[in-house]
């Protein structure tokens, strides 16, 4: 049972300590937290915080931060923000540490974005939450302010970053990476692959590695995280060669449709599963998806299993989005782990979560530097034969000179 929303208030002094049963789908209005701060402690489910800044007439959505069991959630004075369970199926419970103690909602601000105005609470107000009943507020403001969504202020981008704490177990990842591709499964090829600087990226990888198989005996093929199979079978047409392509792909509908293009596909956690597919090949590549795997031990992990498909000598064809790119994430995603600590709540430098605009899952990506690289393959019985710099939102398509510039194609063999 969901139940629905209530407050059941423990203890009022000498601060106020609340239970709270948020119902799928339910979130408090907008509203504006004086003269207290408090934290929020994630008992079940999860909820998003949503903070935003008032500017000029406009109410402005600065920030979303997704919180899970065992997340804290601060609240400081003077924080304007709402939470939302955002889970159409499931509740969330919370527990709420205020100082001082919220006996009265009255004289607090509420926002409501879709008409544009302020209420001001009330004595006989019980929640947060706009309501119809006059006596709910003290006094409306109407069209006193202009509400502008995170979606409007990157609407020239295609994706979202958003902070989960803590951060997710590994298996937790996998299952948020698998609904991430299993929603956009069906316009997969025809949104991410036709993005313009996305298509020239990947064309120019696919040709890099085409060219550099085509110069060697390969009878059969491993590709991971083969997604819909329409980069495998591509870059098979580029090479001239006529071999085998197994694939793995932790999306259920993707694999489905990989399967459909006649590729022998597995639908498969890589990162987690150790089941062996029981055969050898003479090449792998992980494309577009390493840095999806969700740790540094996972990715020793993924790396030493590939080593024992391969044949001694054979190669693993690799990209890797690079930390130290000024054109992508990976400075903010430096920037955000040191300002917010990420590392104190599990994460690893250079940790991402987004979601595609338009759609409400969400994916991670792991961004690498250079002596990272290095060691996965030291570790792992590997030996790196070569490095490119290709562009991806600059210079898209384009090889380029450094990390600084462009993401990391790499070839690497199996060591005897």
């Amino acid at each position: 049972m969901t139940g629905e929303y209530g407050r059941n208030i423990i203890e009022l002094n000498p601060f106020e300590c609340v239970l709270i049963n948020w119902p799928p789908g339910v979130e408090s209005s907008v509203h504006h937290h004086k003269g207290l701060f408090g934290y929020v402690i994630v008992l079940e489910g999860e909820l998003d915080n949503i903070s935003y800044e008032e500017s000029n007439g406009n109410l402005i959505e600065t920030k979303s931060e997704r919180y899970i069991i065992k997340g804290i959630m601060p609240e400081p004075d003077g924080v304007i923000h709402k939470i939302a369970n955002r889970n159409k199926e499931k509740r969330a419970i919370t527990l709420h540490f205020y100082y001082p103690a919220i006996e009265s909602f009255e004289g607090m601000r509420i926002f409501n974005t879709e008409t544009g105005s302020i209420g001001i609470l009330s004595k006989s107000a019980k929640t947060a939450k706009w309501s119809s009943n006059e006596s709910h507020f003290k006094s409306i403001i109407k069209n006193a302010f202009n509400y502008i969504s995170l979606e409007a202020l990157n609407k020239d981008k295609s994706h979202i970053i958003q902070n989960i704490y803590p951060k997710p177990k590994s298996e937790e990842i996998n299952r948020m990476n698998s609904n991430y591709f299993s929603e956009q499964a069906q316009k997969y090829d025809f949104s991410d692959f036709n993005q313009p600087s996305r298509k020239a990226y990947i064309n120019k990888v696919d040709q890099l590695i085409a060219n550099d198989m085509s110069e060697n005996k390969i009878l059969k093929h491993l590709d991971i995280a083969v997604g819909t199979g329409r980069r495998a079978i591509r870059i098979k047409e580029l090479s001239g060669l006529d071999y085998e392509v197994v694939g793995v792909e932790i999306s259920e509908e993707m694999c489905k449709i990989a399967n459909s293009r006649g590729l022998r596909t597995y639908h498969q956690d890589w990162a987690n599963d150790d089941d062996h597919i029981g055969e050898m090949f003479d090449s792998a590549s992980f494309l577009y998806a390493f840095g999806h795997i969700a740790n540094s031990n996972k990715r020793i992990k993924s790396l030493k299993k590939i080593n024992t498909y391969l044949n001694t000598g054979c190669p693993l064809y690799i990209d890797l989005f690079s930390l130290n790119n000024t054109n992508e994430w990976g400075l903010f995603a430096i920037k955000a782990f040191e300002i917010n600590k990420l590392g104190n709540y599990g994460y690893e430098r250079g940790d991402v979560f987004y979601k595609k605009r338009g759609f409400s899952e969400f994916a991670f990506l792991h961004y690498f530097e250079m002596d990272e690289i290095i060691n996965l393959f030291n570790e792992t019985g590997f030996e790196m034969k070569w490095i490119k710099y290709v562009g991806y939102s600059k210079n898209s398509g384009e090889l380029v000179n450094t990390e600084n510039d462009g993401n990391f194609l790499i070839k690497a063999v199996k060591k005897n």
